[in-house]
C-alpha cells in the first residue's frame, strides 16, 4: 500500500520481486554520492547490501519499513527505518534506526529529506518510541549539517570495518533525537 507523505512525494514498500528493481536504483542513486570512498566503483557494497538474498532477509524483519521514494512520479531513491531497533555499540532502547536513505542527487535541495525525516518522527511519536538514531559518514560534512539542523545530535563514532572502503572514509557517525509525545505536522 502507497503512502502518501504529500502531494508530491510517496513511499512505495519494497517487496522481493523489485530486487533487480531496487538495485538498478541504486547503481544510479549511490555511486555519485559515494564513489570516492571506494577502492572499486562501488559495486562491492551495492552487491552486499541489494542482492536478493540480504533484501529477502531485511524484508524478512517484522522491525524493517523499506520503501522506494517517488517523487513527482519519479523514483527517487529508498528509505528504510526499523524499529524497535538499538545500535550494537551501546543501548538506546524504544528506539528506531534510520536505515537507509540514499535520494538521487537531481532531488537535493527540494525537501524530500526533510519531509522523510519529519514523517518518520511522526511515526516515531505514533509508537511511543523515546529516540531516532541513524548513521552517517563522517566524510559527509553536509550530512552532519543536515541532521544537526533537524535535531539530531552526534552521540558516538567508530571506524567502518568494511576492507573495501578508503582507510581515510571509513569514520561514521552515529547521530541521534529524543522524541517527545508533541505532535509532529
Amino acid at each position: 500500500m502507497k503512502i502518501n507523505i504529500n502531494q508530491d512525494l510517496v513511499l512505495i514498500p519494497i517487496k522481493i520481486e523489485d530486487q533487480q528493481e531496487l538495485l538498478n536504483l541504486m547503481i544510479e542513486v549511490y555511486p555519485p554520492a559515494y564513489q570516492d570512498f571506494w577502492e572499486d566503483d562501488c559495486s562491492w557494497y551495492l552487491d552486499h547490501c541489494y542482492n536478493p538474498k540480504n533484501l529477502k532477509k531485511e524484508l524478512s524483519y517484522e522491525t524493517s519499513n523499506y520503501f522506494f521514494v517517488e517523487f513527482n512520479g519519479f523514483k527517487a531513491g529508498i528509505f528504510k527505518y526499523d524499529f524497535p531497533f538499538s545500535p550494537k555499540e551501546f543501548d538506546l532502547p524504544n528506539a528506531m534506526k534510520l536505515h537507509r536513505l540514499y535520494l538521487h542527487e537531481d532531488i537535493h535541495g527540494t525537501g524530500v529529506a526533510k519531509a522523510l525525516m519529519e514523517w518518520a518522527e511522526k511515526i516515531a511519536v505514533e509508537n511511543r518510541l523515546d529516540y531516532i538514531w541513524l548513521e552517517a559518514m563522517e566524510q559527509k560534512p553536509q550530512a552532519k549539517r543536515f541532521y544537526e539542523k533537524m535535531g539530531y545530535e552526534l552521540v558516538y563514532s567508530y571506524i567502518l570495518d568494511f576492507e573495501l572502503i578508503k582507510p581515510s572514509f571509513r569514520g561514521i557517525h552515529i547521530f541521534q533525537k529524543k522524541m517527545t509525545l508533541k505532535t509532529i505536522s
